[in-house]
């Protein structure tokens, strides 16, 4: 399990997300951009890829598992359909009980088609507390402690200090700094 922290809008999930096609490519060292793996990889598409953000809480108060992965693959097509890009989430948008049910149940499923699951949590600050999701929370912080061989976790967060400390006891921390403006220019040029 890893955290990835830094400023807000430094692309700690587009790395998350490139470390998830590292990890689900078929010809490591670096994904290789051509395999069925990294294909679906990089269109979100991929069945052992699972990436979670805050979301407005959902109408019914104790919604479907299925309902919350209906929402986050519409939420995810959005941004794919907007090249990747999206505003940070409001301030009533949150990662709610029904979620982490929905994450802790798919983390006990075998991979579906590569030999590992990875499952990034963005903006995993956003977790809300919810008066009787105690199971929940335990089930998640067991996954974080426990997670299977074949399950990579990374959470992102630009204020790690508001993570329960269960949850930053658990994962490795990775500081991802901005990147200076000459480094950009050299980049771009």
């Amino acid at each position: 399990s890893l955290l990835f922290h830094g400023p807000r809008g430094v692309g700690k999930q587009r790395l998350a997300l490139w470390l998830a096609q590292l990890l689900l490519c078929e010809n490591s060292p670096r994904p290789c951009g051509k395999c069925r793996n990294c294909e679906y990889a990089v269109n979100l598409t991929h069945p052992d890829l699972h990436w979670y953000f805050p979301r407005p809480r959902l109408k019914d108060a104790d919604p479907d598992l299925a309902d919350v992965r209906d929402d986050y693959q519409e939420a995810i097509a959005d941004r794919v359909s907007n090249g990747g890009l999206y505003a940070s989430p409001p301030g009533n948008e949150g990662i709610y009980v029904a979620t982490v049910r929905a994450i802790v149940q798919e983390a006990s499923i075998s991979p579906a088609i590569a030999r590992r699951k990875v499952f990034i949590i963005g903006d995993a600050e956003r977790m809300v507390s919810q008066e009787g999701s105690d199971q929940a929370a335990n089930a998640f912080l067991k996954m974080l402690e426990e997670p299977s061989e074949k399950t990579t976790i990374i959470l992102t967060s630009s204020e790690p200090g508001a993570l329960l400390p269960t949850i930053r006891s658990r994962a490795v921390a990775v500081r991802i700094p901005s990147l200076s403006d000459s480094a950009v220019r050299a980049f771009l040029a």
